[in-house]
């Protein structure tokens, strides 16, 4: 499995997971907002830069398409 495809899994799987880790799906707020309603959009956040080294990886390696 070529490395650039688990750079963009990371928030992808963090963002999946999110309803079921105990300390994000349950009451309590953080910077004033739900847990899940933050952990989603740092994550979504993230996801942007996951991409853009994805696709940075695979020029360098002559990938691109």
């Amino acid at each position: 499995m070529r490395a650039y495809y688990l750079v963009p899994l990371i928030p992808a799987l963090a963002l999946a997971i999110m309803p079921f880790l105990p300390f994000v799906n349950s009451a309590g707020l953080w910077f004033g907002l739900p847990k899940m309603m933050v952990w989603g959009a740092v994550w979504c956040v993230l996801c942007t830069p996951a991409l853009l080294i994805a696709e940075r990886m695979m020029a360098r390696r002559g990938e691109d398409r």
